[in-house]
């Protein structure tokens, strides 16, 4: 690593979390005096920081010891154990100390999860299907565990269940892809600050095939660059689509900055595309009016609704790139380039011929390389989205997952196909590379998988009591001296 060029990243990435904390005070005071933030907020809120939380305090107390090599692959000497997020920690009480956080999280997702579905169902919530369909897609794989000799329910795996429950009696639209937006934005901003106190744990030294812009690879208060970047890439809209104002355009774009930062590169790409796409066609949520009457967005007609254009615009792109996520696996020919994907491509699509009904659970690609078959560096997932759904879940979890995107895209109707394109659009290109949505257990992204899953729903002139039961408006009271919030309903 250059001394000087990461002493300067530091100061930089510092400066820039330091300068972004007032408008995100702003952005979320603004929420709260329109009554945005509720308990469905929360619930992704949580489901975002108690998966980070154990990787987090590793980063903050011990820093990240380099324990790999300029290929990605583990250094001989001390022994290494998994994180509970699946990332190779050092051995010793620390990294036992990590998992038994980690444990303890997944017992309050189960349970904050639990106490959300029952307070749901008792009140006469109206039922999401899109957390179902994937709620379906983890209990096949978890099925799936146990016909493959596998455990079939995990501390994590029973946290996913869980979470996917409670998201199905939540709130869609605006509540949701705020709680996502907090997530990227505290984590985008503590890896700033971790940068000025310890700048060590935030850097680590180049690899033979990649350098960041600072002359070494930025990890934030994460293990790896590549889960950092791609958890900011896969936020970027959460945080325009929820936020007020232009402060989100400000906030939006800092967190894109930052992931370029890491050297994540399809991350980079992910976050840049989707800042494109969301400048291009201006998406709005249903209730997202600073005013009595919204302003008409660039790509909309009169009434608020996407023109044709914008329409065909973004569902053409979404779908390319998902067809393009698909087919790279079966077109990569040269196991050498890309950090070593078409290999562990290869060996999924030899092995899927075997089980190609319903897989072979969300617990056995690690398995390969345990049985010495795979490098630790793609141990975690087959690195393609599509793939690591179809190795895990056979063609059973691909009808699922395609039909989990369709759906995603499809149940807002055309009010809101562009919403959910720009959603979806950094999570299908990080899974060209990797595995954004994990449906084998919890991790760090698994707060965007239900946010996305809680796209506003708008039919025509069909409200639906989930989705936009109240528009809220500040108002300054007649003596009182802070902004009041009244419940107005929609007409």
């Amino acid at each position: 690593m250059n001394w000087h060029s990461t002493q300067m990243g530091a100061l930089v990435l510092g400066i820039a979390a330091l300068l972004a904390i007032p408008p995100c005070l702003i952005a979320f005071r603004r929420a709260r005096a329109w009554g945005d933030w509720d308990l469905t907020s929360t619930l992704v809120f949580l489901t975002g920081v108690l998966n980070a939380l154990p990787t987090v305090l590793f980063i903050v107390v011990s820093g990240r010891p380099e324990r790999r090599d300029e290929f990605g692959n583990e250094l001989p000497g001390r022994p290494d154990s998994l994180d509970a997020f699946g990332n190779q920690l050092p051995g010793g009480p620390l990294s036992d100390w990590a998992n038994q956080v980690g444990q303890v999280t997944s017992f309050l997702l189960i349970a904050g999860s639990l106490v959300f579905f029952l307070r749901g169902v008792l009140r006469g919530a109206r039922i999401n299907v899109a957390p179902l369909i994937a709620f379906v897609l983890v209990l096949e794989l978890a099925l799936s565990n146990g016909l493959n000799g596998h455990q079939v329910f995990s501390g994590r795996q029973l946290a996913l269940l869980a979470v996917l429950m409670a998201a199905s009696v939540a709130r869609p639209g605006r509540s949701a892809f705020l709680g996502a937006a907090a997530v990227g934005l505290l984590l985008t901003v503590l890896g700033g600050i971790q940068a000025l106190v310890q700048s060590s744990s935030v850097f680590h030294a180049c690899r033979f095939d990649k350098c960041g812009p600072f002359g070494a690879l930025y990890t934030g208060v994460f293990v790896n660059e590549n889960i950092y970047g791609q958890l900011l890439s896969l936020s970027v809209p959460f945080i325009w689509l929820s936020l007020r104002g232009r402060v989100r355009v400000v906030l939006a774009c800092y967190v894109a900055f930052v992931t370029i930062a890491t050297d994540a590169r399809v991350a980079a790409l992910a976050a840049l595309s989707s800042l494109v796409l969301l400048v291009l066609l201006h998406p709005r949520l249903p209730q997202s009016a600073d005013g009595a009457r919204p302003a008409t967005p660039e790509g909309s007609n009169r009434s608020g609704t996407p023109s044709t254009k914008a329409v065909a615009l973004a569902a053409l792109v979404t779908c390319l790139v998902a067809v393009g996520e698909f087919l790279l696996p079966y077109v990569a020919q040269s196991h050498d380039r890309l950090s070593q994907r078409p290999y562990a491509w290869h060996l999924a699509v030899q092995y899927l011929s075997e089980s190609p009904i319903f897989g072979f659970g969300g617990a056995a690609w690690p398995n390969l390389h345990i049985q010495g078959q795979i490098p630790v560096a793609i141990a975690i997932s087959p690195h393609n989205q599509w793939l690591d759904v179809g190795y895990a879940g056979g063609l059973v979890g691909l009808v699922l997952f395609a039909a989990l995107i369709t759906y995603i895209l499809l149940r807002g109707g055309r009010a809101n196909i562009v919403v959910a394109c720009c959603v979806l659009l950094p999570v299908l290109i990080n899974g060209a590379l990797d595995r954004p949505w994990s449906f084998g257990f919890t991790d760090t992204q698994t707060f965007t998988l239900v946010a996305a899953t809680l796209v506003p729903i708008v039919r025509g002139s069909r409200r639906w009591a989930t989705d936009v039961e109240y528009e809220t408006r500040p108002l300054i009271m007649p003596g009182a001296g802070r902004h009041s919030r009244w419940a107005l309903p929609l007409r």
